[in-house]
C-alpha cells in the first residue's frame, strides 16, 4: 500500500475506534497483521513470506465474550479440493476447500480443527497446504505468537484460562463494550432532484481538478431532508480512486458548514469511492489501498438528522490478497 494511503486508512480506523474508547486498532508483526473493533472482536492474518507474493492467507478471528473460541479459515490461491493442513511437517487438519474463478479457494474450520491449528501455528514456522500430496501454498507463521499475545490482552484474556497463548490462573474476562446505537433520521423523498449543483457549490469545488471534470462524472446527490441536500461533485481521482468533495446546501441553494466525519482534516470534506442511499440515509466509502483492492477500508455513515454519524467500517491494513468480503470489522454500530 502506498504510504500516504496506507496512514490515511489506518489513521481513520483508529479515530472511529478512539470515539468509543478504543486505542490502537490495529499492529503487524512480522509476516502477520492483527486487529480489534470497537467491541474486542479480533482478528489476525498470517501471509505468505514475501510481501509482494500473493498466495493465500490463514485468518484467526474471535468473538469477545468470555467463552469464544478461536475460528480459523484458510484461502489459497489454487484449485478446489481436499487440502490437508501441516504446521512443519506435522498434519493437523484435512478439509474441503472450494473457491470462484479468479477467487482464492478457501476453507473454514471446525471449532476442533481452529483450535489445534491455533496452538501449532503459535509455536511453529510454516503452514503448508497441500492437495493429493502436492504443496499449493504455505503462510508464514513468523510473527504469529505476537499477533495472538496481542488479541489476548486487547481482549482483556491475558493472565486467565481464557487465553490463546497469555494464559494465566483467572477465569474471569471483563465483559465487551456495548456498540453504540446510531439511527439515522426519516427518509424523505427524493423526487425532483435538482440536475446541476447550486453556484455555492460551484464556488466550493473551483479549486478541483480540471482533469476531474473531464470525466463528466455526474455529481451524488441527495435529499437529506425538506430543507437540505447533499452535493458531492467528483474533484480529483487518480489510478483507482474518484475522490469526491462533500458539501450540504439548504433549501435557498446557500452552502452550509463542510461535512465533518472522524479521520477528515481540518478543511477537507473529500471522500474517495462513494455511494449515497437516501432510503436508509447510508453514506458509504471505499479507500482503496491499491488498484486490485485487496486493501484499504470501506466504511458507512448515517445521516441522523444533523451529521454523518459513524454506523461501521471493515479494514485491511496489508495488501496481501484479501478481498473485501473478508476484512474484519474495525467499527461496529448498533
Amino acid at each position: 500500500m502506498e504510504d500516504g494511503m496506507r496512514a490515511k486508512v489506518l489513521a481513520l480506523a483508529v479515530l472511529l475506534a478512539a470515539s468509543a474508547g478504543a486505542a490502537e486498532a490495529n499492529e503487524t508483526f512480522k509476516d502477520w497483521w492483527t486487529t480489534c473493533d470497537n467491541t474486542r472482536d479480533c482478528a489476525a492474518f498470517g501471509f505468505s513470506e514475501l510481501s509482494d507474493e500473493v498466495m493465500g492467507y490463514l485468518k484467526v478471528t474471535r468473538a469477545a465474550a468470555a467463552d469464544a473460541q478461536p475460528a480459523a479459515k484458510i484461502a489459497i490461491y489454487a484449485d478446489d479440493g481436499p487440502w490437508t493442513l501441516s504446521v512443519d511437517g506435522r498434519f493437523i487438519a484435512a478439509v474441503n476447500a472450494k473457491g470462484e474463478d479468479g477467487a482464492a479457494a478457501s476453507a473454514d474450520l471446525t471449532p476442533g480443527q481452529s483450535a489445534a491449528l491455533v496452538a501449532a501455528a503459535a509455536r511453529g514456522t510454516w503452514l503448508e497446504v497441500a492437495s493429493a500430496g502436492r504443496p499449493v501454498g504455505r503462510i508464514s507463521l513468523a510473527g504469529s505468537a505476537a499477533a495472538l499475545r496481542w488479541m489476548d490482552d486487547r481482549q482483556k484474556r491475558a493472565g486467565t484460562v481464557t487465553a490463546i497463548l497469555a494464559k494465566g490462573p483467572g477465569k474471569t474476562v471483563p465483559p465487551p463494550p456495548e456498540a453504540p446505537l446510531v439511527r439515522a433520521a426519516p427518509a424523505v423523498a427524493q423526487s425532483d432532484l435538482p440536475k446541476t449543483p447550486p453556484p455555492s457549490v460551484l464556488t466550493a469545488t473551483r479549486d478541483c481538478e480540471d482533469h476531474a471534470r473531464d470525466l463528466d462524472v455526474d455529481p451524488v446527490v441527495g435529499r437529506l431532508s425538506p430543507q437540505l441536500t447533499l452535493w458531492a461533485p467528483l474533484c480529483s481521482h487518480g489510478a483507482y480512486n474518484l475522490i469526491y468533495r462533500l458539501l450540504v446546501v439548504d433549501a435557498r441553494g446557500a452552502r452550509l458548514a463542510p461535512i465533518r466525519y472522524p479521520g477528515q482534516a481540518k478543511d477537507e470534506s473529500d471522500l474517495m469511492n462513494i455511494e449515497y442511499d437516501a432510503a436508509t440515509q447510508t453514506l458509504s466509502n471505499f479507500d482503496k489501498g491499491r488498484g486490485l483492492g485487496d486493501c484499504g477500508a470501506t466504511t458507512e455513515w448515517v445521516w441522523d438528522g444533523a451529521r454523518f454519524t459513524p454506523k461501521g467500517q471493515n479494514l485491511m491494513g496489508e495488501c496481501r490478497g484479501v478481498p473485501p468480503d473478508d476484512w474484519p470489522s474495525s467499527y461496529r454500530t448498533r
